[in-house]
This record gives structure tokens, C-alpha cells and sequence, in this order.
């Protein structure tokens, strides 16, 4: 008999909640993660000890950091994506023309990564960062994958992740998320009208290929610089352009 595709390994389990959390408290001590965990102290105490011996953490006066051989990972796994590896020049224009922040989002287990970023002279930082992850809900490129993917992933993904509130404008109900999702086809843009952050606004379109979608771009800033007819008059063919010459690159990789 095969093992389940939904077995888990407890330790390997606790192995990473140890690695999220050191992330999270950006370090800590063994006493400050026995605090934070559920695990004891001696348990905690082994795993810190094997992933230093493998050096995924460092040790400083007591307090263990993630290592920069993550950065090893995250490097490989990013770059052997042909989106990424041929999408940052395209990224760079796009900020250059708008003088805002250019996204290039894909989708991995029901969430938004956000991939790559070029900043425009104008760029407004917020919490995003390149090797995040958010749900796709609230995004203007999020919503566009789940406008392009199968009905019954999107079904999976919202009862998976639920459509939780960031703001007042974020769409909670599944009814109406799938309607937007209906017009967002049709139009073939998305917008983000201060659904993740009170005064940020986004627009993004879809990169293609066939019967799938690989990711989107998006341009965001402050809504009172990013309005609704600045969206559409001026970034959105940009972005279109943007999109059509990623596809094209996709479709035939450069030599």
C-alpha cells in the first residue's frame, strides 16, 4: 500500500514553524521561540542545532538568525522561472514610463508570490516584498489569475483561504468576487481599488500563454495620483504592451 499524498511528518512540521517563526521575530534566542512556541525547549533546542550544523542559521550571542543559504534557494527557484528571468526588463520600463512600482505576481498554492518589482522615480514602498506571499482576493493581478483559472480552483483556493477583509472596499462575499471576476475577463484588466491598503490603488493585466496564465503585471501607487482615469487612459496600455511583448518572450525565449 503507497503512503497518502496527505501524509505529514510531525517534526518536519515543527521544523518549519521554527524557520517561519525565527523569520517572523527577524531572530530570537531559544528562551524567546520556547515563548512563542508550543514545542519544548529541548525540542526547539535539536532542530536549532541541526539547521545551524547544516548552516541554515546563524548564531549570535545566543540569538539564531536564518542564514543567507536560504537566499541560495530562493535565487535558484526564481530564476529558473523563464518569467522572471526575462520579465525585469520589461519591469524596469514600466516604472521608468510611470514613475510607480511594477509587479510581476504569479500564483503558487492558492496565494500571490510577488516575483519581481522595479521602482520608478515616484515608487511608493508599502509591506509588499519581492518573495512575498498575500491571497489573491484583494490583488488587482490576484484577482486576475483567479479570473483566469478553473472554476473549481477558485473554489478550492477561497474555501482554502477564505476571503478575509484587509478594508472596507475588499471583496468578502464569493458571490460577489466572482461576478468581478466575470467583468475582469471580459475587460481584460483588473483594478485594485483600495482593497489591500486604504489609499493605494493598482491596475494589472494578465501574461498568457496557452489555456493557462503564468502571472500578471501591475502598476500601484497612491490612489489620489493612481485614479481611475489615469488607470485606463495611461497605464493600462502600457501594460498591455508590457504583457503582449512578456508573452511574446515566453513564446519564443531569446537565444
Amino acid at each position: 500500500m503507497g503512503d497518502s499524498p496527505n501524509r505529514r511528518v510531525k517534526t518536519t512540521d515543527t521544523l518549519f514553524e521554527i524557520i517561519a517563526t525565527l523569520q517572523s521575530m527577524d531572530g530570537a534566542s531559544l528562551a524567546e521561540l520556547a515563548n512563542e512556541l508550543e514545542f519544548a525547549k529541548s525540542t526547539i533546542h535539536s532542530h536549532l542545532a541541526t539547521l545551524e550544523s547544516n548552516e541554515y542559521v546563524v548564531r549570535n550571542d545566543n540569538v539564531y538568525e536564518l542564514s543567507l543559504k536560504f537566499l541560495e534557494h530562493g535565487m535558484f527557484v526564481k530564476n529558473n522561472r523563464p518569467i522572471a528571468r526575462v520579465g525585469n526588463p520589461i519591469l524596469e520600463d514600466l516604472a521608468d514610463e510611470t514613475g510607480e512600482v511594477a509587479w510581476l505576481i504569479v500564483e503558487e498554492h492558492g496565494k500571490a508570490v510577488y516575483l519581481d518589482k522595479a521602482m520608478g522615480e515616484k515608487a511608493v514602498q508599502t509591506h509588499a516584498r519581492v518573495g512575498g506571499r498575500a491571497q489573491l482576493h484583494h490583488l488587482a493581478t490576484g484577482k486576475l489569475i483567479l479570473a483566469y483559472l478553473p472554476d473549481e480552483r477558485v473554489e478550492e483556493i477561497i474555501a482554502r483561504h477564505g476571503l478575509p477583509e484587509l478594508t472596507p472596499n475588499t471583496i468578502t462575499d464569493p458571490d460577489e468576487l466572482k461576478a468581478e471576476l466575470e467583468q475582469i475577463r471580459a475587460d481584460g484588466i483588473a483594478i485594485n481599488d483600495k482593497e489591500t491598503v486604504n489609499g493605494l490603488r493598482a491596475i494589472a493585466a494578465p501574461v498568457l500563454g496557452d489555456d493557462t496564465i503564468y502571472g500578471g503585471i501591475s502598476i500601484s501607487g497612491p490612489a489620489n495620483r493612481l485614479t481611475i482615469d489615469r488607470c485606463h487612459n495611461e497605464i493600462e496600455p502600457l501594460l498591455l504592451e508590457a504583457t503582449n511583448e512578456l508573452e511574446l518572450k515566453l513564446q519564443y525565449p531569446p537565444n
